[in-house]
């Protein structure tokens, strides 16, 4: 089962909350190919619920928004009270 409520943020943008009821599957390996170039920087892969199944979207090179920015990856988080999983959706800091 998987539950999904839409929240507006500051930027106008509406962002997806998905909770599922079971866990993801573990992380495939990717293997990183060489980096087109020096403001380019690795995102992995990871795990998206559609549906009733775990479907796996592939790591790719992004383009860092600013010099220093970091990205942090997106991530599944258990909630320790229930069998629910969250998504963290992955983000620049």
């Amino acid at each position: 089962m998987v539950l999904t409520t839409d929240q507006p943020v500051t930027t106008t943008r509406t962002t997806r909350t998905v909770v599922v009821h079971e866990a993801p599957p573990p992380p495939k390996v990717e293997v990183e190919p060489p980096s087109p170039g020096p403001t380019q920087v690795w995102t992995q892969g990871y795990w998206m619920h559609s549906g009733d199944r775990w479907v796996w979207v592939p790591g790719h090179w992004e383009m860092r928004p600013r010099e220093g920015a970091t990205w942090v990856a997106g991530h599944w988080d258990k909630d320790p009270n229930s069998n629910a999983w969250t998504w963290v959706e992955g983000h620049w800091q």
